[in-house]
């Protein structure tokens, strides 16, 4: 009995561990057949960053956010222990930037006062499950800074109202959380506007709701006064609030003129999915129903697509089902639970009636996944041995996900170039530096030679640079020798090249799906 207790506690770590195995083991053998030229951009510019000393730098034309303190950090320090070997560098910085984010779950867990659960929602979350978060939680490491600026600010705030209803805190360690969840809604405002409309706005609606009602049952005296969590909760959450609005504040002052990228600020109403079960739907699907590849229904990829629709319904079932259990949970899961309603209300209708898109959900995932737990050890109508099978059961679904969903997009990649392995071969063999190529083949060139050729990326047409995620040095094509890269059946933007830029170019390697051109300019 006793090693069947210690084994019960150890399960979980070993299920953690095992999604970090199977990520590097991933990475590795299999993670240059999947990068995109998106990903590949994310390296390109830590590259530039580390070679220039710098946090954000003019030489670099970013996409829609100006990424401050976005995945490039983690990416940064990948290239300084790996720079000859960039697929090394990219799984040492995933794994970094994954690492800090489950520590970060595990945290919030604890100061939920369901410490037990952190392992398993790290656990979960550890492993590639569901097309979106494979792809780019995990592959592309895209949303892992988002999904840091949630769990912690929302740890730390909840762990301060905690504190000041309990009194006898310590005003050192009071002051030093309150500045650090100031720096971190500062950090992720000088991003943009992403973090605002996902996080600190339904915090800001929850909090004042929660005003409302305290105020609505007590007058002002319920406000002022501190003997609720949940109070003290939205009463310190308005300190990172006002971190995030200068942050994104300090965006538009310093950086709009000064750096080049594209914002957000063009959103428009009526850009979003119209439909509010189409959203939800959205949402659903994050967790594994459709991962863009092809999968038989009975095969391994079709399991792992049956799986994730099972943790879809699982994470929906857990919501509904805390919020119907709302009054009956402690005051600390109340105050998630309010949390991330409050989110997915905001979210879910800005998505639909604003500008969204389905993988926007993905740093939210982790919100689902978290009341997937909290309502396996909450819910009264649970026996203790289904309290216990439950979790296992989650993660065996958890991983026949992630396993289906990795393996039928290494069968059929979503963005990535297939076949460049002989196109890539040549043009090192070569000792080309410098090259020509539309977007989603550009940067992956420079990644997949370890930084060793130099890519200017086209417009689809070949008729003009592209200003997008590329060297803002780039803006007219290479001097001296460099080479053109099309696919098979773009003859007529080689031509394009040509005419538009006066160069004349030779033919110098073709296979079934690309063709390299010689120029010298």
């Amino acid at each position: 009995m006793k090693k069947e207790f210690k084994f019960s506690k150890l399960l979980p770590w070993i299920l953690l561990l095992g999604g970090y195995v199977y990520n590097i083991v991933f990475f590795l053998s299999k993670g240059k057949s999947l990068i995109d030229s998106d990903m590949a951009s994310e390296m390109l510019l830590s590259d530039l960053l580390n070679k220039q000393h710098a946090i954000i730098t003019k030489d670099w034309i970013y996409s829609t956010e100006i990424k401050v303190f976005e995945g490039q950090w983690f990416y940064r320090i990948g290239l300084l222990l790996s720079p000859e070997n960039w697929l090394v560098a990219r799984t040492i910085g995933t794994m970094i930037g994954l690492t800090v984010f489950l520590l970060g779950v595990m945290y919030l867990a604890k100061i939920l006062e369901h410490k037990e659960l952190g392992v398993w929602m790290a656990a979960f979350l550890a492993w590639p499950f569901g097309f979106w978060y494979f792809f780019d939680v995990i592959l592309g490491t895209f949303y892992i800074p988002h999904c840091i600026f949630i769990v912690y600010p929302l740890a730390i705030t909840i762990s301060i109202a905690k504190s000041i209803k309990n009194g006898g805190f310590k005003k050192v360690i009071i002051g030093l959380q309150i500045a650090l969840i100031f720096a971190l809604g500062v950090m992720s405002g000088l991003n943009g506007i992403r973090q605002t409309l996902i996080f600190y706005a339904p915090v800001f609606v929850y909090a004042i709701v929660v005003a409302y009602l305290g105020f609505r049952e007590a007058g002002l005296d319920a406000i002022k006064a501190n003997v609720s969590v949940k109070m003290n909760f939205a009463k310190v959450s308005m300190i990172g609030l006002v971190g995030n609005v200068m942050g994104y504040g300090l965006n538009i002052v310093l950086f709009t003129n000064r750096y080049n990228y594209s914002s957000f600020n063009a959103m428009t109403w009526g850009n979003g999915s119209d439909s509010i079960l189409k959203t939800i739907k959205w949402y659903f699907n994050s967790y594994g129903l459709f991962d863009f590849a092809t999968k038989n229904f009975f095969s391994l990829s079709g399991i792992g697509a049956g799986c994730g629709l099972v943790l879809g319904a699982l994470v929906i079932i857990s919501i509904f089902r805390l919020l119907m259990l709302l009054r009956k949970l402690d005051e600390l899961t109340q105050i998630y639970v309010g949390v991330m309603t409050a989110v997915f209300v905001v979210v879910g209708a800005v998505f639909t009636y604003i500008w969204g898109e389905e993988q926007y959900w993905c740093p939210l995932i982790p919100l689902g996944v978290i009341a997937v737990f909290l309502e396996i050890k909450c819910d009264p109508i649970l026996k203790d041995f289904e309290k216990k099978a439950l979790p296992v059961l989650v993660m065996l679904c958890v991983m026949l996900s992630a396993i289906g969903t990795t393996k039928a997009n290494v069968a059929t990649p979503f963005r990535a170039n297939v076949g460049f392995d002989g196109a890539l071969q040549f043009i090192q063999e070569q000792g080309y530096t410098k090259g020509v190529a539309s977007f989603w083949m550009s940067d992956c060139v420079t990644e997949l030679t370890n930084g060793n050729v130099e890519m200017w990326t086209m417009n689809d047409e070949y008729t003009e640079t592209l200003l997008w995620l590329q060297s803002n040095n780039h803006r007219e094509i290479p001097d001296g020798e460099f080479f053109g890269l099309y696919n098979i059946n773009d003859q007529e933007f080689e031509d394009n090249f040509e005419d538009t830029f006066g160069v004349e170019g030779q033919k110098v390697y073709e296979d079934e799906r690309y063709m390299i051109y010689s120029y010298e300019k």
